[in-house]
C-alpha cells in the first residue's frame, strides 16, 4: 500500500511546473519558518524561555531518535529502488525517517501546545512538508507518517515531563 500511495503522489510530479516548484520550495525552504513561529511566539510571551528550550530539546531528541532509527532500520529511498520523478538531489541514505517531516512536527507541536491558533498554522506547513518529500520522490507516505507521530509524541511527551517535574529552565 506504501508503494501504491507513493505512485499516486509522485506521478503528480512533472505535470505542472507550478506545483513542482510550490513542492520543491515546500521541500527545502519551509522549514526556516519554524525558528521564526517559535522566535515570534517567544517575543509575545518573552517571560516563557520554555517555548524555545522545550522546542530545542524536543527537536534534538528527535534528531537522536532518527539518527538512531536510521543505523537500525534501512530502507532505501524511492528512486533507489523505483522508478520515480526525483526533483530534488537527496542522500542515498534510509529512508525510514523524515528528517524534514519529523523536525517540522516536533516544532509544530510544541508551538500547538502555547498556542492552538498557530500550531494549527504550522500543522499546515508540516503536512506540505511532509507531502512535498513524496511528491518529490524522496520519501514514502509511511515515512512521513512515521516520522510526523514520533514527532508529536517526542515533543508532548517532553512537555508532559517537564510539567510534572515544575519549573525546569
Amino acid at each position: 500500500m506504501d508503494k501504491k500511495l507513493f505512485l499516486l503522489i509522485n506521478q503528480l510530479a512533472n505535470k505542472s511546473v507550478w506545483m513542482d516548484r510550490m513542492m520543491i520550495y515546500a521541500s527545502n525552504e519551509l522549514r526556516f519558518l519554524y525558528p521564526l513561529a517559535v522566535c515570534m511566539l517567544w517575543i509575545r510571551k518573552p517571560k516563557k524561555i520554555k517555548i524555545p528550550s522545550e522546542t530545542l530539546v524536543s527537536v534534538l531528541m528527535c534528531m537522536l531518535i532518527s539518527n538512531a532509527i536510521k543505523k537500525v532500520k534501512d530502507l532505501p529511498r524511492p528512486f533507489i529502488t523505483r522508478k520515480a520523478n526525483v526533483l530534488l538531489p537527496s542522500k542515498e541514505d534510509s529512508s525510514y525517517i523524515s528528517k524534514h517531516t519529523i523536525l517540522a512536527y516536533a516544532v509544530s507541536t510544541t508551538i500547538y501546545l502555547y498556542n492552538k491558533g498557530l500550531g494549527i498554522f504550522m500543522y499546515g506547513f508540516s503536512t506540505l512538508i511532509g507531502i512535498s518529500r513524496v511528491w518529490t520522490g524522496v520519501h514514502y507516505p509511511f515515512d512521513i507518517l512515521r516520522s510526523a507521530l514520533l514527532g508529536s509524541v517526542v515533543s508532548i511527551g517532553f512537555n508532559r515531563i517537564m510539567k510534572k517535574k515544575g519549573k525546569w529552565y
